[in-house]
């Protein structure tokens, strides 16, 4: 089962592309998303985000977010 800290921050990193602002949205630090990020990715043995600027859900990150958006 997803933990929703982790959920919360993949979601914040899809939908403002960016650690930072994923951060100040969750009010914790960059860092904590990452690790949070970090943590559901090899929960679920893939990679979510494409750490770019801006940072974008890859093809399984797109199946999680639109899983968790309408769920």
């Amino acid at each position: 089962m997803l933990q929703s800290k982790h959920s919360e921050a993949f979601l914040a990193v899809a939908e403002t592309g960016s650690f930072e602002q994923a951060a100040l949205r969750l009010n914790i630090t960059a860092s904590a998303v990452t690790l949070r990020l970090q943590t559901l990715e090899k929960k679920l043995g893939h990679v979510l985000i494409v750490r770019e600027r801006p940072c974008r859900p890859t093809l399984a990150g797109q199946s999680l977010l639109h899983y968790l958006q309408h769920s």
